[in-house]
């Protein structure tokens, strides 16, 4: 922000000028020592010839008058009537003993000098309360806050009375702007001096203009899974940092795992970020964007937009919420309340509470290990029995995260075991030119089957409409977990899929399926079906009942773990992945709970064992590598051959 600015205008017809001049002279030395610029009118007015015009200006571009009014002269009048207009600190500074000014003047405040210029100790008293009064004014009217606030009142009134001048006779642009500037009093009105309601696109002005303001701390969330901050990019602007002393970040968290290259250019940004403002405190967080918690609730309430939220000492806090005259349209809304900042503090707290301190030389795999381990993501419990249904509800609240940091390129998994499901069922479709029926097992929190579901409606959309079956004419699936099954149920909706005849049941495989299935598939549950280290017998029932449930050229597909015959490429596979988990983030210690917790997998049955006794069954056994070949993770295609 510049300078102070101060205009004088004295009179030179005071009963002493000399008085006059050294007053002047005190009062332009204090201005210097606080900060001011001053522009004294009696020193350039010869210059002017639109004197008027000039006044107005040079009024405009102050911060405080200082007015001579120890004789009323005319001018005198215009300019403590425009000071008024503007809400300019005025003083008027007045010889002893001269007249005072009339009543309608507004009773600005008065400081008076001595008439005798040889008066020392007068003079003294003038300079010391002349400096007191300047003072208080730096700390209260003329405060950076007042006169950003005041500048930017002015500078709109000036454009509106352009605008009109523009517009000497009636025309419909004058309504327009009278009706825009309407809106915007009311928008300013609605919350009073306690709430600032603004359209979101004025934030970046906004806070830029704190950059002035040092009454306190100020911390902030900006949630980049929400659209409505677009400023955090590489043209990040430099002044939207420059007074925050610590910010959570909050981002998705398949950034951790899936969206490296994304988190990767964050980290670039947020190093920038830090090397500007390296002089001033500016600390970074960074956490995952989470389901509010019990407990947890965002100072604007249900309307407030993502987890935004701006805290400003003592009491100020500030968020999004929708603009109901704007379609996708957000408001800014900065509030002044107490309560409402101590509640807004705790819930900043929360959210910090699980996040990670950001450091500059940290790389993608620093900071997902310092979250992991910040949130326990990935900590196996002991307490996780093998039976799945009987497992704590910390297992399934964050099985989403828990399984990217246990299998070896998790979606890329899903994805390729959803990619050799579409291809079954195209090819049995195809083939036979009939309706297919389709059974998942273990569909768990639905993360394959909602790769699955919206392929098959769009497939069978065209023969919907016709009221004919399309391709795919039922979805079953089962879980033992009934935890899984209300969390699948609440994410796919099954009753609400138009054209497919889905169903999610609670149950076990094979005890609690009926019917026989075309495709019949599952992710990381063949090992859960068959155990560890398979007896021959055990294999034998597996794959009895897999034949059993599906139809004369049925196919079963699993993505999951697989074995290697207990030799020493066995062995080295599961070194593998135990060092590839270790590698993306888990402690040692972590890792070793979860071999230890899922013997069904690191005892996985190998392939070739599968093989035999699926052949011996009518199944012919396809391979496909997922992720590395060193890993021992596959998707495996049993299907049945065809009678000659």
């Amino acid at each position: 922000m510049t300078r102070l600015a101060a205009f004088l205008a004295w009179s030179t017809q005071a009963g002493s000028p000399d008085a006059v001049e050294k007053a002047l002279s005190v009062m332009k030395s204090k201005l210097n020592e606080q900060g001011f610029d001053y522009y004294d009118w009696n020193e350039n007015q010869s210059v002017n010839k639109d004197i008027g015009a000039k006044v107005s200006d040079e009024l405009l571009k102050s911060d405080l008058v200082i007015l001579e009014g120890s004789k009323q002269r005319p001018n005198l009048a215009y300019e403590v009537g425009f000071a008024h207009a503007l809400h300019l600190p005025l003083v008027v500074v007045k010889q002893a003993g001269s007249e005072r000014l009339p009543e309608n003047f507004g009773e600005p405040d008065y400081l008076s000098y001595p008439s005798d210029v040889t008066d020392d100790a007068g003079f003294e008293t003038f300079e010391t309360r002349f400096a007191d009064w300047l003072r208080k004014l730096t700390l209260t009217t003329l405060s950076p806050g007042q006169r950003s606030a005041r500048q930017g009142r002015n500078a709109l009134t000036e454009q509106i009375n352009k605008f009109i001048d523009g517009y000497p006779e009636e025309h419909a642009s004058l309504h327009l702007l009278g009706g825009w500037a309407g809106a915007l009093a009311r928008e300013l009105d609605s919350g009073g001096a306690s709430q600032l309601v603004v359209d979101a696109d004025y934030y970046l002005p906004s806070f830029s203009s704190l950059r002035e303001w040092n009454g306190g701390t100020i911390r902030a969330i900006a949630d980049l899974t929400d659209e409505t901050e677009q400023f955090w990019t590489p043209d990040h602007p430099e002044e939207m940092t420059a007074n925050v002393s610590e910010r959570v970040f909050l981002i998705d968290w398949s950034w951790f795992f899936e969206n490296e290259d994304r988190l990767a250019r964050q980290i670039e940004l947020w190093k920038r970020h830090q090397a500007r403002h390296r002089e001033g405190p500016y600390e970074i967080f960074i956490a995952a964007k989470e389901e509010l918690r019990v407990g947890e609730v965002h100072p604007l309430g249900p309307t407030a937009v993502g987890h935004h939220l701006l805290l400003l000492e003592p009491d100020l806090i500030g968020g999004y919420r929708p603009n109901p005259g704007r379609v996708d349209g957000r408001q800014l809304v900065i509030e002044r309340n107490s309560l409402r900042y101590a509640g807004a503090t705790q819930f900043y707290d929360s959210i910090k509470a699980r996040a990670v301190r950001f450091d500059p030389a940290m790389k993608v795999v620093d900071l997902r290990r310092a979250w992991v381990a910040r949130n326990g993501i990935g900590r196996w419990d002991e307490d996780w029995t093998s039976e799945t249904e009987f497992r704590s509800p910390d297992y399934f609240d964050s099985y989403e995260r828990h399984i990217r940091c246990w299998i070896p390129r998790y979606a890329q998994l899903i994805r390729d075991c959803a990619a050799t499901v579409f291809r079954e069922i195209l090819r049995i479709y195809a083939d036979k030119m009939r309706a297919v029926d389709v059974l998942e097992i273990g569909y768990g929190t639905g993360r394959l089957t909602s790769e699955i579901v919206p392929w098959i409606r769009n497939i069978n959309r065209p023969f919907y409409d016709l009221e004919h079956h399309g391709p795919v004419r039922l979805y079953r699936g089962v879980d033992r977990a009934e935890q899984m099954t209300r969390y699948a149920r609440e994410l796919l909706k099954p009753e609400q899929q138009t054209g497919l005849d889905m169903r999610l049941v609670r149950g076990t495989a094979w005890e609690d399926v009926d019917g026989r299935y075309d495709v019949v598939f599952g992710s990381l549950v063949m090992h859960f079906l068959v155990g560890p280290d398979p007896t021959d017998e055990r294999l034998d029932e597996f794959f009895a009942n897999c034949n059993e449930h599906t139809t004369e050229d049925g196919t079963l597909v699993f993505a999951d773990v697989f074995g290697v015959n207990g030799d020493r490429k066995g062995a080295s596979a599961m070194e593998k992945w135990r060092e590839w988990m270790i590698r993306y983030g888990l402690a040692e210690k972590e890792v070793d709970g979860y071999m230890a917790g899922n013997t069904d997998m690191t005892s996985a049955a190998p392939v070739s064992l599968l093989r035999k006794a699926a052949e011996a069954h009518g199944f012919r056994t396809r391979v496909k590598v997922v992720g590395a070949p060193t890993l021992p993770f596959r998707i495996v295609v049993f299907e049945k051959e065809r009678a000659n």
